[in-house]
This record gives C-alpha cells, structure tokens and sequence, in this order.
C-alpha cells in the first residue's frame, strides 16, 4: 500500500470514530446514572418503612396524649421484635393491644424486608463499589503529566513498576475479568474498567492532561483502535507521547503512521540486547550500566536526550555559557547534530545549534530540575 492511500485510509478511519464518538457521555455520568438505577431500588422499602413509622408514631401519640419521644420509640421496638414492653401511656388499653398487634403485623414484615433490600444493595450489590469508583474517576481528574496503560499484563506489570519507583502517577484501563483482578492484587490505585479504545475510557483517563500513553493490548486491531483515538483526542505528537509493541517491523511502522511516537518490536529489542553483551564481552559491567540506565532501570544515574527547537534561546550559544554541572549537577555527554551526526567529545566551548539534540546524564533529581531549565529556554 502507497503512504498515500494509507494516509487517506487513516483520514477515513478518524472521521468515522469522530462521527460515532460525538456524542458520547462522560464516563463519571455513566456510572452516576447506574449509581441513581441502583438507589432506586431502595425507594420503596424506605417509603413503606416511613409509612409504618409514621401510622405507628401518631397512633400512639394519640393514645398517649401527644407524647412524640416514647411514641417513635415504641413504634421502633414494636415493628422491629425488640419488645420491651408497653411503655407508652394507653398501650395496655385493649384499644391500644389491639393498635399494637396490627402495626407488628404490618410494620415487621416491611422493616424485615427494608433492612433485608438495603443491605443487600450496600454490603452485596453494587452501591459501594459505584461509589469508591466514582470517587476514584474524580481522583483521576486531578492528575497532570501521568501515563495511562492501555491493557494490563505481564509487560504492563513490569512497567508500572518502573512508574511507581520513579513516582509517575499512571492509570490502568482494561475491561477483562482477569486483567481486574491482577489489578486489585497488585493494589492499583486508578484504573478504569473499560474497553481502551472508547472515548469515553480515554477522557476519564485523562488524556488531555495526560504525558504518556502505552497501547499494550497483545492485539494488533485494538492497539491500532486505541492509537487513532488518542490522536484524535491529542494530535499533538510532542504533548502526549505514545508507545507501543508490535510483532514485525512492518506492523511497527504502520503503528508509528497512525500516530505512535515509537513502537517497539520486543523479539528485536530482546535479541539487540543479548547482541550488545556479546560485543562487550570484556567491560560488561559498562555495558551493563548503560543498558541500565538507557532502560530506566539504574536508579541513581539517568540520560534524557532534549531537543534544541527553532528559536530557542540555547542557539548559536557554548555549553558554558549554561554551566548546567555547576547549576544543576547535570552533564551534556554528546550532541546528536540536525545532520545526524554524534558528537560525543562536548566542552565548554562547544556550540549549540538549532536541530540539535542534547544528551544530558546526571542523577533523576538533577535531571528533573535541569528539564524545568530547559522548558524554560527550549520554545
């Protein structure tokens, strides 16, 4: 297939899922509408249990006198079998037994019924866990710069791993029974338990706000699916990133067309690996280290490669003129130039250019105070 078929396969594709999507409900309405049709199974217990209190209070208020207290009170002990007894002035009265035998006959089996319903909807149905979810959806909201994981497996696993030792908020969304489960029992504190590619999963998520998103679904139509409707969602390629696996390199590249920032192969990546140990047979522990740190695994070293845009106030600038080691206790290692050319022999006279890609090593407190730097003079 030419790219630009493809391209106008991938048009097509986005403006269908725009036109179904359109209109689609938030996904914190969805379960506030469930939490409503639950509720509303306790209404009529609560009604009839509110008549009974009502006929039984006022019955015996009137033959009390007007006495409210006592009168609510043996209403309660009378339809709820605690009996202690008549102690409401006239209920000894034959006219009283007989009030008081046909509100037990009532009342008992309406209070029976209603603590029964209730009950059943808090502690056994749905009620709870809407209410923990929704909570849960507007703890979502409130999160910025966070990942959201699309498919929760083995690898998925692994990578949430990495994401609390670095203390990234992340979110989990899968719709399989057995996924959820490895939730609840690797203790994920924000998932959502819908199919990945619905708008309305990807919203509550928070795309919008979101940094990283990893399309990890061990199927190749449902990744594709959750990629064109994150870039529908977030076009910007440099706001949300998006990764992702893919069996071959030619189903990698078609990925990376759809709007994946970088698809990764995991035989190829497992295989380079192995290959780069047998290289450096001889300084393993360097390569090691590298290796390490190149995949987010060495916890006290990391490198980040930063980008020098059109315009940005580094161009045509020396390293020195930013002492970001003094500053900051972080290092420019090597220079990826615009022609894509590395440059690895870096001082403090060497010139920054536009094009340029920076790589900077330092420890990931330092790293994360020089990258709000370089936020700053990178636009």
């Amino acid at each position: 297939m030419s790219k630009l078929s493809r391209s106008k396969k991938i048009k097509v594709i986005r403006k269908k899922l725009k036109l179904r999507k359109k209109k689609q409900k938030p996904l914190i309405e969805e379960y506030q509408s469930k939490l409503i049709e639950s509720l509303k199974e306790i209404r009529v217990p609560l009604i009839l249990l509110h008549f009974s209190m009502s006929i039984g209070t006022l019955g015996y208020m009137l033959l009390s006198g007007g006495n409210f207290i006592d009168s609510v009170y043996m209403t309660v002990i009378t339809i709820g079998t605690i009996g202690f007894g008549e102690i409401v002035k006239g209920s000894e009265t034959p006219i009283g037994r007989i009030f008081t035998t046909f509100l037990a006959l009532m009342g008992i089996g309406v209070f029976t019924t209603s603590v029964t319903v209730i009950v059943r909807l808090f502690l056994v149905g749905d009620i709870l866990n809407l209410l923990k979810y929704i909570r849960m959806l507007r703890d979502i909201e409130k999160l910025k710069e966070h990942a959201i994981v699309c498919g929760y497996n083995k690898t998925s696993a692994w990578l949430v791993d990495a994401l609390r030792r670095r203390r990234i908020e992340f979110v989990v969304i899968d719709s399989r029974e057995e996924a959820l489960k490895y939730v609840q029992l690797h203790n994920i504190k924000h998932y959502i338990a819908e199919e990945p590619f619905r708008k309305s999963a990807l919203m509550a998520a928070g795309i919008n706000k979101a940094k990283y998103l990893i399309a990890n679904m061990e199927d190749e139509a449902k990744n594709i699916a959750v990629i064109v409707t994150a870039r529908l969602l977030e076009p910007d390629r440099e706001k949300l990133f998006i990764y992702s696996t893919a069996p071959t390199d030619g189903i990698a590249q078609k990925l990376e067309e759809l709007g994946a920032n970088k698809v990764i192969v995991p035989d190829k990546l497992i295989a380079n690996r192995i290959f780069s140990y047998m290289l450096h047979e001889a300084s393993g522990f360097v390569s090691d280290l590298f290796d390490r740190i190149a995949y987010g695994e060495e916890a006290e070293l990391e490198i980040v490669e930063v980008k020098v845009r059109e315009g940005s106030t580094l161009a045509s600038k020396k390293l020195k003129d930013v002492d970001l080691r003094r500053v900051y206790g972080v290092t420019v290692v090597g220079i990826r130039r615009a022609d894509g050319s590395l440059e690895l022999t870096v001082s403090g006279d060497t010139q920054v250019e536009e094009g340029d890609t920076l790589l900077i090593l330092g420890s990931p407190s330092n790293i994360k105070k020089a990258m709000s730097f370089y936020r700053e003079v990178i636009k």
